[in-house]
């Protein structure tokens, strides 16, 4: 099943043009942060295969290979993420002192958590748009003022 099925953040990274205008990473950053809620919420299959894959999986042996799939998913990702924030902070646009690294994890985090929570529960809160505020508070802990 997982073979053939495609995780929500696979289905993005496939959506989101390579070759764009990076006058502001930052914003391309959230772009890509709200594309992966987008296809979490709009995206019935991927919803479940992400669901199955992070929430329901037991990961023993026979089912490692969904186990490193989600590893190099998660690895491009924070990569993709990363190379964002250092464009970002090569432009100036980042605070003194924020680590690329640091913040590209926390962002996988931050979006990571939000989908779980949601796929919990959707009906406490809009994914897209507490997602939108949440994403944005994050971005703006790590603008230069």
């Amino acid at each position: 099943m997982f073979d053939r099925a495609k995780l929500p953040m696979d289905e993005a990274l496939q959506q989101l043009d390579h070759e764009r205008d990076v006058k502001d990473p930052l914003q391309c950053l959230r772009d890509d942060m709200m594309t992966v809620l987008r296809i979490v919420v709009e995206d019935e299959k991927a919803r479940r295969v992400f669901e199955i894959a992070t929430l329901k999986t037991e990961f023993i042996d026979e089912v490692d290979a969904v186990r490193a799939r989600r590893r190099e998913s998660i690895a491009l990702w924070q990569e993709r993420m990363e190379a964002q924030l250092k464009q970002a902070q090569e432009k100036g646009m980042l605070r003194p002192g924020v680590g690329t690294l640091a913040a590209a994890q926390g962002g996988w985090i931050l979006v990571d958590g939000l989908i779980r929570n949601w796929i919990f529960e959707p009906t406490l809160f809009d994914l897209r748009e507490l997602g939108g505020t949440v994403i944005d508070t994050y971005l703006a802990g790590l603008r230069a003022a």
